[in-house]
């Protein structure tokens, strides 16, 4: 008995001495990470069954070593004091134009879009876009920082912040139309809360809607033909995509308490049940009890997130956090509205729960930059 308590002691010292930052966010993300291997492994078996020569566990061993590198990175990043980010923020959304400019022209193509850079030798693919998002919130955080005291003159506007987004945003939107547009909102809410003057978000806002209207009519983009269709499709009320068909019957199946661990029938039938789908898969095999604990765990989140602000007297700190946390739980409940019909099929993925390495990777790199926002600064990093 000694010897157990003696254990469960060090354990909680060591968690102390090592795990900083908001413990809600830390034992949530851990759950849904832990929950999500379960779920991917039941929604991947038909797919690496027919894909990968019967090896049914295919997808398990990968998604578990990337949970695995996702908490990796996640506690390195949560251990830099994150006033040390700023010096890294400028390279890091330069890097990522110009790697999303690579990708338009020799990237990867799959499902009619470039979105992908093949990584010699070890044969994985790469998504930009995923580097963009977190690298354009942290910069953006950090120029309105900057300016949050002082006013803007019309010159710095539009040179920083307001043609950043729009050049970003509109490198992303050639192919991952969805993508562009949660990360422009994302972007124009913090702006907005960083007192940029409305006048100008208004008048760049219906710029930018202007020219993306245009190009999907236009067809001058990878994905304006898909674009049409799923919003036609979503409009047309005698018509219903086959995503969504297969996604209602496996929701209606689930009931109240869901058919039980594994035993999800619909993912047979559903395209991508363990990426674009896995809420469907989710609330089929856990119930409408197990889809509000996940949509709860997201909601607190976002709480979280937030309050993680307190913890920090410095602007930047304050918008960083604020600006991942939106752009982490925005893109979670696009992924499950589309589930449930609220909008047209957009292709994201439940963050921490989907199948993915880019996106639980760079997850895991937001979610250590808020949990080191949520540590507050130590006497020394408050002098620097």
């Amino acid at each position: 008995m000694s010897f157990l308590t003696k254990s469960r002691e060090d354990t909680q010292a060591w968690i102390a001495k090592n795990l900083k930052g908001d413990p809600w966010i830390w034992g949530i993300c851990i759950i849904m990470l832990l929950w999500s291997i379960v779920v991917v492994y039941s929604a991947s078996v038909k797919d690496a069954y027919s894909q990968m020569g019967g090896n049914t566990e295919y997808y398990l061993y990968k998604h578990v070593l990337l949970c695995v590198v996702s908490l990796v990175v996640m506690f390195f990043v949560h251990r830099i004091p994150y006033i040390r980010f700023v010096y890294f923020t400028r390279l890091a959304v330069w890097s990522s134009i110009l790697l999303l400019i690579f990708t338009m022209f020799f990237g990867r193509s799959v499902n009619d879009a470039a979105r992908w850079i093949e990584i010699p030798i070890i044969g994985q693919r790469f998504q930009p876009s995923e580097w963009a998002k977190v690298a354009l919130i942290a910069h953006l955080s950090l120029i309105l920082a900057r300016h949050i005291k002082g006013g803007w003159n019309t010159r710095e506007l539009f040179m920083e912040p307001l043609a950043l987004v729009g050049v970003v945003c509109g490198l992303i939107f050639t192919s991952n139309v969805s993508t562009a547009v949660m990360l422009a909102g994302i972007c124009f809410l913090l702006m907005f809360v960083g007192k940029v003057p409305l006048h100008y978000l208004l008048f760049t806002a219906l710029g930018l809607v202007f020219f993306a209207t245009i190009a999907i009519l236009l067809n001058s983009t990878q994905r304006s033909g898909t674009a049409q269709s799923r919003i036609a499709t979503f409009f047309d009320k005698d018509v219903v995509v086959y995503q969504s068909q297969q996604s209602y019957m496996a929701m209606a199946r689930g009931g109240l308490y869901g058919e039980g661990v594994s035993k999800s029938r619909q993912k047979r039938f559903l395209p991508e049940p363990q990426k674009d789908f896995i809420f469907a898969v989710a609330v089929e095999e856990y119930g409408t009890v197990g889809g509000t604990i996940l949509i709860v765990f997201y909601l607190i989140l976002l709480y979280r997130g937030l309050k993680a602000i307190e913890a920090t007297k410095r602007p930047f700190g304050g918008l960083l956090s604020a600006g991942l946390t939106f752009i982490v739980v925005s893109q979670a409940f696009s992924a499950m509205a589309v589930t449930v019909g609220l909008v047209p099929v957009t292709g994201q993925t439940l963050p921490f729960f989907s199948q993915g390495g880019t996106s639980l990777i760079f997850t895991g790199i937001a979610m250590g930059m808020i949990l080191s926002v949520s540590r507050g600064e130590t006497l020394e990093e408050k002098r620097i």
